[in-house]
């Protein structure tokens, strides 16, 4: 049964080097957070962690500064690992604040890695313009993507290969409660592949979140994926005493609800969070943070 599902694995990671409709998917919107996992997504506007850069790099600036690291098994299946890293720095005076990121989503079955997904991520924020009553934020961001598939059973290596994605946001405060983002990943439509190349996912989201009372966090996102239908992406989370956080959230395309909670004790954060799928099974994921 094993080696069945070994070569039923296999044949279709190669199917998709001759598809450029599904090779496409690889560096999908993966959702490197357990935050915003919590949230269905809804986070482009609210995320003031290290793991902004994996969502709107124009919100850095008002990131706190720390490092967070990330592990999901997607679907709950064991074959389908994401980890992700993120640190922010923030530099002296106007320069705003710098940030590393790192996502490796890898499929694995039987200690054979059949495909590996490597994303390493730079990206810069500063404060463009404010006042006492608003302020407007910008970022930038570069992406190194690698991609590497197995061997096949008959010793065929398919090889690997790099790519490179510009992003960018923005993020509007007004009167310190309401927030309106922009992002846009992979601007300059970065390609993969020799013989047939095919294009890396590009994506676009807008977001508004607002802020009722301190602790409370509402949050709405339209997201799209280029060629596919608009997302709406809806999340909440409030703070119900200090330092402990619940979330919830609901999202279309592929319709699903979600939840979570984290945890701040002592510069330590601790988040959990999960979502549906009409037809899998839950993702869980966590997140093991520090604040300095």
């Amino acid at each position: 049964m094993k080696k069945v599902s070994f070569v039923i694995i296999t044949i279709l990671l190669l199917s998709s080097l001759c598809s450029a409709e599904i090779t496409s998917n690889v560096f999908g919107n993966y959702i490197p957070s357990a935050r915003a996992r919590g949230m269905s997504g809804a986070f482009i506007a609210s995320c003031d962690d290290p793991n902004a850069i994996f969502f709107n790099p124009g919100a850095l600036a008002v990131a706190s500064q720390g490092i967070n690291l990330g592990y999901s098994r997607l679907f709950n299946n064991e074959f389908e690992v994401l980890m992700n890293g993120a640190l922010t720095y923030k530099l002296p005076g106007k320069f705003g604040t710098v940030a590393l990121g790192i996502q490796a989503m890898d499929v694995e079955y039987g200690g054979i890695k059949l495909q590996q997904e490597g994303t390493y991520s730079i990206a810069h924020s500063f404060l463009l313009m404010g006042d006492v009553h608003s302020q407007f934020y910008i970022g930038y961001g570069l992406n190194l993507y690698y991609l590497k598939f197995g061997e096949t059973v008959g010793g065929i290596d398919p090889g690997n290969q790099t790519s490179y994605g510009i992003n960018i946001g923005a993020l509007a405060t007004l009167h310190q409660r309401t927030h309106v983002a922009f992002s846009v990943r992979n601007v300059n439509n970065p390609t993969m592949g020799s013989d047939q190349t095919f294009d890396l996912p590009q994506y676009l989201a807008l977001g508004v979140s607002y802020e009722p009372y301190d602790g409370v966090i509402t949050e709405i996102d339209l997201s799209q994926k280029l060629g596919e239908q608009t997302k709406i992406l809806a999340g909440i989370e409030f703070e119900i005493i200090d330092n402990f956080w619940l979330r919830t959230g609901a999202s279309t395309y592929p319709n699903s609800i979600s939840g979570g909670f984290g945890v701040l004790f002592k510069g330590v954060k601790v988040d959990y969070g999960f979502n549906t799928h009409p037809v899998m099974p839950l993702t869980h994921q966590f997140s093991l943070g520090y604040l300095f």
